[in-house]
């Protein structure tokens, strides 16, 4: 009998290990269509102990294809489209039991119609694609989507190491900056409290130290980050309190976690979980830990990264696309000055900088050129950008103002994705991927947000297109030759390799190669290569 079998009293003769095998590999002789199978293949692959099994189709991504907004869960799915309501889980496992303890016939229920509804749903979705006339997706999704499981499988079976170690040490050091943070902020209160209560926290400063309001919530004072940056000036325990927030966040989002699975792991290995719908534009999100999310920008963040180290005798790889988005604003919109300058390999930002501030002022205005560069993709406006550079709102008016008359090609394509999703009600990636906007049911303030949304999505989804074919291609390529590399993760636009030392100059231009090449666009693609012995070492 093995560890997965049911077990409580009274229970049935129950069919042998090797029985339930043979079953199996049988299901996976037809074509398997699953909803989130790649969470289904890391229990199968390890029982049955082949990493071969192939998958038909995930039910679950032809949902997001069809509308990547919309809730994925099997249940919720049925309820909507099937007016269906599943049995669940919670109804079905008893309080603080595990599905070993659910009875026989009651399994069978529960996994019958798991399977039956998804059946019944992958049929549905290939119906809606074809009144969507969106049949193309069908073949993105067997092309790009359905692949792409098996890539990702492997990278989160792979995982990536830790140096324990390393991390302990930090530990303590942080622990320490907590505690002089708690120190400084207890004496210029004047008295003791809970700095991780809002609730506290918001009496001692609008109360107490009587500072002024920023917002009211049900609950008390809003003490979010835009509050406290609001104040910065207005007392010196500000600065302490958003310092304090931001190392404490990394003690327990990351160190203290880190730390807690790499012990759990015999290879000092963690291992995160990808999700491949998770984002409306395509782009990957990861979770149990998220690692999208470390902070690159503070020095603690840095440092976190040199937690994550290369094994006995290995290098890490690192390959990121250099300025992905503005290639592909380059590639859309064909705007002389950004083609030229990506064609010519000349430095974007510089030249973004001449064209608005003239030549002798460029070299020293370089940084507000790049942050308008990149700002303008993400729909930011004069308020943010005069945030961002702390300018005032009227002089972030008229350098925007003065780049759409510099590129007057960009301005009318942004206007052109605008127009066109308000015509469609979508906008389409480089591989047609679709993302739907409500203009008709939307209040004035969501019809703004879509407008910047759906230029957002036009670059941040085909950017997201262009790495994940680029995966697929390296995945099969290190398959097919049987290659000493593991691909680790995949943060924005950046890929983590795992190779023997000795090969790691070799491979790594060979995979940044696969990336150059990935697509044929009006303006060259290209990948920078870092080589090191832990993940902060790849900047």
């Amino acid at each position: 009998m093995f560890h997965s079998a049911h077990f409580y009293l009274g229970v049935p003769d129950q069919i042998s290990e090797e029985d339930a095998k043979s079953a199996i590999r049988k299901i996976f002789n037809s074509k398997v269509v699953g909803h989130n199978i790649k969470f289904d293949l890391h229990f199968v692959t390890r029982f049955l102990e082949d990493d071969s099994l192939e998958v038909y189709a995930d039910s679950m991504i032809l949902a997001w294809l069809i509308n990547s907004n919309s809730s994925l869960a099997l249940d919720k799915l049925s309820d909507a489209l099937l007016g269906h309501k599943m049995l669940s889980f919670k109804d079905t496992v008893k309080k603080g039991e595990t599905f070993a303890g659910v009875e026989l016939v009651d399994a069978c229920k529960y996994a019958a119609e798991d399977a039956y509804i998804t059946a019944k749903l992958y049929n549905l979705f290939l119906e809606k694609l074809e009144l969507q006339s969106a049949t193309h997706l069908i073949d993105e999704a067997k092309e790009v989507e359905f692949p792409f499981i098996k890539t990702l499988l492997t990278m989160e079976k792979e995982g990536i190491e830790i140096d324990g170690s390393f991390l302990e040490k930090f530990l303590v050091e942080v622990k320490e900056t907590l505690a002089g943070l708690t120190t400084s902020i207890y004496e210029l209160a004047g008295s003791e409290f809970n700095i991780n209560s809002t609730k506290q926290l918001g009496l001692i400063l609008f109360e107490t130290l009587e500072l002024p309001v920023g917002k009211k919530t049900k609950t008390g004072y809003s003490t979010d980050e835009k509050v406290l940056s609001g104040l910065l000036d207005a007392h010196e325990i500000i600065p302490k309190l958003l310092e304090y927030r931001e190392v404490y966040k990394l003690y327990s989002t990351y160190i203290e976690p880190l730390l807690k699975l790499s012990k759990e792991s015999k290879r000092s290995r963690i291992h995160t979980s990808f999700v491949q719908t998770g984002t409306a534009t395509g782009r990957l999100s990861s979770k149990n830990p998220n690692l999208q999310n470390i902070p690159t920008r503070t020095p603690i963040g840095a440092k976190i990264r040199q937690a994550f180290v290369a094994g006995e005798g290995k290098k890490l790889i690192g390959i990121d696309y250099s300025q992905i988005e503005l290639r592909l604003l380059a590639h859309y919109s064909q705007d002389d000055v950004l083609v030229n300058a990506f064609k010519n390999d000349k430095d974007i930002h510089l030249q973004t900088a001449v064209v608005l501030f003239g030549e002798e002022e460029a070299a020293q205005k370089r940084s507000i050129a790049k942050t308008v560069n990149f700002g303008l993709l993400y729909g930011m406006g004069p308020k943010k950008l005069s945030d961002t550079l702390g300018i005032t709102t009227k002089e972030a008016k008229e350098i925007i103002e003065k780049y759409f008359e510099s590129f007057p090609t960009v301005k009318s394509y942004f206007r052109s994705i605008v127009d066109s999703s308000k015509e469609k009600g979508y906008v389409e990636t480089l591989l047609k991927r679709r993302r739907y906007f409500d203009y008709e049911n939307a209040t004035p303030m969501f019809r703004a947000a879509y407008e910047r949304e759906s230029v957002n999505s036009v670059f941040q989804g085909s950017a997201a297109d262009l790495i994940k074919l680029s995966m697929n291609k390296i995945h099969e390529v290190i398959e097919k030759e049987n290659l000493n590399a593991k691909m680790l993760l995949q943060i924005h636009d950046e890929l983590i390799f795992e190779v023997n030392a000795e090969e790691a100059e070799v491979l790594g231009n060979r995979f940044r190669d696969i990336m150059d090449t990935i697509m044929e666009l009006n303006v060259p693609l290209k990948a920078s290569l870092n080589i090191g012995d832990n993940w902060s070492e790849l900047k």
